[in-house]
């Protein structure tokens, strides 16, 4: 069985919001106050699952595995000659978060099995991530 699965999603990488939390007849609700990342974890899922070999999880329980992101977002109209990195909101971190997420379930667990993580920003066209998941 293979070792390392690689896949992009296209489209903008969206960043793992905030929770907000408010009340709703009487009933705590959480939501997230970023509507994209809905439809962007569900890419990522979606890409993933058509990434793995088997109809399984593809890295079973308590097995390591190493995770390298790679966002590409669009460069903004007026792009300061002196950046030449995404070094602007959205977070790496955020990024890394939502990713990782929609990734549990499909390609390992528990995000607890991931043991080394990755992550860079780049400016390229067009906008996608491609992600990089290892077996240790």
């Amino acid at each position: 069985m293979e070792s390392t699965i690689r896949f992009t999603v296209l489209g903008k990488p969206e960043p793992q919001g905030s929770i907000r939390a408010f009340m709703l007849a009487g009933k705590p609700r959480l939501t997230s106050d970023n509507p994209k990342m809905k439809p962007w974890r569900q890419q990522v899922g979606m890409m993933a699952l058509s990434s793995r070999p088997t109809q399984d999880i593809w890295a079973g329980k308590h097995e390591p595995v190493s995770v390298v992101y790679k966002f590409f977002l669009a460069p903004p109209v007026k792009l300061p000659k002196a950046r030449t990195r995404p070094s602007v909101k959205p977070d790496v971190d955020k990024l890394v978060r939502s990713c990782t997420d929609s990734l549990t379930g499909i390609l390992y667990v528990d995000d607890g099995q991931i043991v080394d993580v990755s992550a860079q920003k780049f400016y390229g066209l067009p906008a996608r991530t491609e992600i990089t998941v290892t077996k240790l």
